[in-house]
């Protein structure tokens, strides 16, 4: 059965999350696991930190993790749901819990950032896009789970190392029966001297799925660009494959993460370059 991990804080994003991915383990027949991680705090002096306040902080987590998990027990009956508590930040319980127990298929994580005036998109999102081994998916403020119908990659298509982000995209295109649209931006004028090929590993790699490639050219605004066709093509989920020295790196800094933030209210998935994740498959 696949494994879906979802990180909460207690707080109504990370419920929300968990609602989500609770939703989607019961279209794809999964499990789901809550994972919530504590800091000690920090005491500058050399006096040991008191015990009873370890015990404290550990506790409260524990009988805090109790109530989600029953509450969503009774919310969702014919799900297996579980929880665990864990120290230490929440991208290390994640990596840590995977490696000990069953590779996830889906790492599900709200993003926090609130549109009115948040600067930048959840930092705990981005180290979880860029450091995860596995696929992490990125659930908007007060996002509902539907059918996922149109999935769409952001595909910058000058750099090699695809393989596995694009097996995974094609193993959940056909997971969810989903149409795979596949977005290429170029900053060119479109010409003769500068016609741009899909990559033939993405064109052989996804063909199981029947993608749609879509190369678009003389795009001076990239979030907009990626924006606008999730708009006008009804994109359920927004697929990227984060790398240093690629258009993602621009896209989550400033106010280009506000940008698409405001303009991208769906899911975010990001897929990697290598991964041990296991291969999304369609249901039985």
């Amino acid at each position: 059965m696949k494994l879906i991990i979802t990180a909460t804080d207690f707080s109504e994003v990370a419920e929300n999350a968990a609602r989500y991915a609770c939703d989607l383990a019961l279209a794809q027949n999964a499990r789901v696991v809550i994972i919530h991680s504590f800091l000690f705090p920090v005491m500058f002096s050399d006096v040991p930190m008191p015990s009873n306040l370890i015990g404290d902080v550990e506790n409260d987590s524990e009988a805090q993790m109790k109530i989600t998990v029953s509450n969503f027990q009774q919310l969702y009956p014919s799900l297996d749901i579980q929880g665990t508590v864990a120290d230490g930040d929440i991208i290390s319980a994640l990596e840590k819990y995977s490696e000990q127990n069953n590779k996830p298929w889906l790492v599900v994580l709200g993003n926090s950032m609130a549109a009115e005036h948040a600067s930048s998109i959840d930092s705990i999102v981005i180290s979880a896009f860029r450091l995860m081994k596995y696929p992490v998916l990125a659930i908007p403020r007060g996002a509902t789970y539907t059918p996922v119908k149109k999935i769409c990659l952001a595909f910058d298509n000058k750099h090699e190392g695809n393989t596995t982000a694009l097996i995974q995209l094609k193993d959940l295109a056909l997971a969810f029966g989903a149409d795979l649209e596949v977005l290429n931006l170029q900053v060119d004028v479109f010409n003769r001297d500068n016609m741009t090929d899909i990559d033939e590993e993405a064109i052989t790699t996804l063909a199981p799925a029947n993608p749609h490639f879509h190369v678009v050219y003389d795009v001076s605004n990239i979030e907009a660009a990626i924006a606008d066709f999730v708009e006008k093509n009804s994109v359920d989920w927004l697929i990227m494959i984060p790398r240093k020295h690629s258009f993602f790196e621009g896209l989550f800094h400033k106010s280009h993460s506000t940008a698409m933030a405001h303009k991208s209210r769906i899911p975010i998935v990001a897929l990697h370059e290598t991964s041990v994740a296991p291969a999304l498959s369609k249901p039985a």
